[in-house]
């Protein structure tokens, strides 16, 4: 059986349009065969986050590896945005995989805002 190329398998963001000021969680998950081979980072417009961000305003946490049912594993990598700024709306925020197998990205994409109508919605 040959060993699998890494893949993002999914990238979590808010359900609802982030307000300026919150602080906001962004999510990337992927799948490796070689966990111990493997870097999963955050880039900003092409550039790592940190490296723009000296003061933590956008950080990355932790890479948190857990099992696979195929014998690979996942990884999973958080994005912390200490204070939203609408301006992120605009940059191209990416997550990477990459191993010896290959390497595969993926790039967040914001909800759309919320429609507004003229009633409030029930329950029913």
């Amino acid at each position: 059986m040959a060993l699998q190329p890494p893949s993002i398998t999914i990238v979590r963001t808010p359900a609802e349009l982030p307000r300026p000021g919150e602080s906001v969680t962004v999510s990337c998950e992927a799948l490796s065969a070689l966990p111990e081979f493997t870097l999963l980072y955050w880039l900003e417009n092409g550039f790592f986050v940190e490296s723009l961000h000296p003061d933590g305003a956008v950080r990355e946490g932790t890479v948190q590896e857990g099992l696979q049912d195929s014998g690979g594993r996942t990884l999973h990598r958080d994005l912390h945005f200490s204070s939203f700024d609408n301006r992120y709306l605009h940059t191209n925020f990416t997550c990477v995989v990459l191993s010896p197998l290959g390497v595969d990205s993926r790039e967040v994409r914001w909800p759309s805002p919320a429609p507004v109508t003229g009633k409030s919605g029930d329950l029913g």
